[in-house]
């Protein structure tokens, strides 16, 4: 028998009285593993984002600005 057989089963045992509870925890669970993929999605997406900059060879990816200095060379009054 599989998990979702097995789970039909179970949901099958119980009344239509019990069902509301049941599909409550249910969307509660659903919801809380979505959101558990989404954040490990985005970690992972933000250490390969880290990995990158370590592993850029750019000489230069380490030299820093002032905020001044970037809002002149951009072109923007502070």
């Amino acid at each position: 028998m599989s998990n979702r057989e097995a789970c039909i089963s179970i949901i099958d045992g119980f009344g239509e009285e019990n069902l509301g509870g049941v599909l409550n925890t249910l969307k509660s669970m659903k919801d809380m593993f979505d959101k558990a993929i989404e954040d490990a999605m985005d970690e992972a997406y933000c250490q390969k984002l880290y990995q990158d900059y370590l592993d850029d060879p750019d000489p230069e990816k380490d030299d820093e600005i002032s905020l001044e200095d970037l809002a002149e060379e951009l072109g923007i009054a502070v």
